[in-house]
């Protein structure tokens, strides 16, 4: 049986994990992260509304509200050396009744006590001054500068990527099957996974949705995760100029309602519903739930068109009983670490929840890991050359370094074989991670051009046959066999 050894293991590689892996790599220690997807993100990190929230919306002393807005500082701080997409935009909460008017009010006052900056309170017509294809139903809004639109799938890829660069090890297909535990869970010492055993004393739980199963392995029942899904359009980009801020309608108990914002690569993104469930992986969609999505979304801005329309997806969300974060070292087995319910606004406050997790490291579990500061730390990375978002002369310059860059696979987002060939170096090994990592196959036509062409250089770079490229890995396979050869097999 295979056996690996490590100082701290994180299981689940969304932000989270990402995000803690990251700062653990400023430290000399081996660090693992597990997890099952075959790329990242998976989860609640990719199918969320890529929203980083300015934190007005938690209540005042809930590990909620004292993780978003640091997070979301941090977020803004990270930006540039990690070089992923964000987008300053803002949001704002509309109020059509006088008693959701009230409700801003609220919202203004927890925000302040948060420590939330900017924020204030602005008429109907002073948000269609400034957006003009909002409602002219909305009577007041609640305006926070400090809301921000990141790409997501950027986001946790850069976190993983400069992670990797100071030498932690990620795991995918990797799934944990059970806890490693001293006689009476007295102490934790590894996991054993579908990989074989991996050894460490800190085992850190940011498993998403999974989060209260790996907590019952380590024998902690509090943990209890309560999914709830939601579901999403995507329009293409001839509508993202329909908004230039986050739109929310005003909070309900069934979360903060449908949105309505332009993504990070100006396409229109409109959602979520909240549907409860008891299935963790049920991410399907329903005619019902993207009817809701699209009404809720036209009486914030009644001018979007259903024609635009490219995709949909849903993703699913881990709630908890107590609504808050979990996070806490557990007494036993010592060694195991919750980071879990992390549901939103958990992607804004990962960054903060990361740096709040490895102080704990050092403060409660000083006798199982050593801190030293890694002397090789490298706190800055590069994203793959966005092709697309460059003038004629830069283009022109990364063609007279490596002509794969003239050679376009994906029209819809102008992607490259340059950029297809670096996401795989970079660990892309399904047509889905290379989508997340360069974006094709992300435009009007969601892959039916640049699909097959993918593939080929996939099969072509990790040096496979093309039936064995898959779209999400496992038995995700484009294809079954050879079209001839399968008409005359039945002849031998």
């Amino acid at each position: 049986m295979i056996q690996r050894l490590f100082d701290v293991i994180i299981i689940g590689a969304g932000i989270v994990g990402a995000a803690l892996a990251r700062e653990l790599s400023a430290y000399a220690m081996r660090v693992a992260v597990l997890d099952k997807a075959a790329e990242i993100p998976s989860g609640a990190s990719r199918a969320n509304s890529a929203m980083i929230h300015a934190g007005y919306d938690d209540k005042p002393g809930t590990q909620k509200a004292r993780f978003c807005p640091s997070g979301n500082r941090r977020f803004h701080e990270l930006q540039g050396p990690l070089d992923f997409t964000l987008r300053e935009c803002g949001s704002y909460v509309c109020a059509f009744e006088e008693d959701e008017i009230r409700h801003l009010d609220a919202l203004l006052d927890q925000g302040k006590r948060n420590g939330v900056p900017g924020m204030e309170i602005i008429s109907g017509d002073t948000l269609r001054d400034r957006e003009p294809h909002a409602s002219r139903e909305i009577r007041a809004a609640l305006w926070a500068p400090s809301g921000a639109i990141v790409n997501n799938f950027e986001a946790v890829l850069a976190f993983m990527d400069n992670a990797q660069q100071n030498g932690v090890e990620l795991f995918l297909e990797t799934q944990v099957t059970g806890l490693l535990c001293s006689e009476e869970k007295q102490e934790v010492f590894g996991v054993e996974t579908t990989k074989g055993r991996f050894l460490a004393p800190v085992v850190i739980n940011a498993a998403g949705v999974h989060a209260g199963e790996i907590s019952r392995m380590a024998g902690e029942e509090s943990v209890r995760i309560r999914p709830t899904r939601g579901e999403y359009f995507i329009t293409d980009k001839t509508v993202g100029h329909l908004v230039k801020g986050f739109f929310f309608a005003c909070p309900s108990a069934k979360g903060k309602g449908i949105t309505v914002a332009s993504t990070a690569e100006h396409n229109l993104l409109i959602g979520p519903t909240s549907t409860p469930q008891t299935d963790l992986e049920d991410t399907s969609t329903t005619m019902k739930g993207l009817e809701e999505v699209l009404d809720g979304a036209r009486k914030l801005v009644p001018d979007i068109p259903s024609g635009a329309v490219i995709t949909s997806f849903a993703g699913v969300r881990a709630n908890t009983l107590s609504g808050d974060f979990n996070i806490a070292v557990l007494r036993k087995p010592r060694g195991f670490v919750n980071v879990a319910g992390i549901k939103s606004p958990g992607f804004t406050s990962a960054p903060a929840i990361a740096l709040h997790v490895v102080e704990m490291l050092r403060e409660e579990l000083a006798d199982r890991v050593i801190m030293t500061p890694n002397p090789h730390f490298v706190p800055e990375r590069t994203h793959i050359p966005r092709f697309a978002e460059l003038s004629m002369e830069e283009r022109e310059a990364l063609v007279r370094r490596d002509p794969r860059f003239a050679q376009i696979v994906c029209r819809c987002e102008t992607v490259t074989e340059a950029q297809v060939v670096e996401a795989i170096r970079r660990g892309a090994r399904t047509v889905a991670a290379v989508k997340i990592w360069t974006r094709a196959g992300a435009g009007r036509c969601q892959g039916g051009f640049c699909g097959p062409r993918v593939a080929d250089i996939l099969a072509r770079e990790l040096g496979i046959p093309l039936e064995e490229v898959t779209r999400h890995g496992g038995h995700s396979r484009l294809l079954v066999g050879r079209t001839k050869e399968y008409w005359f097999r039945g002849n031998e």
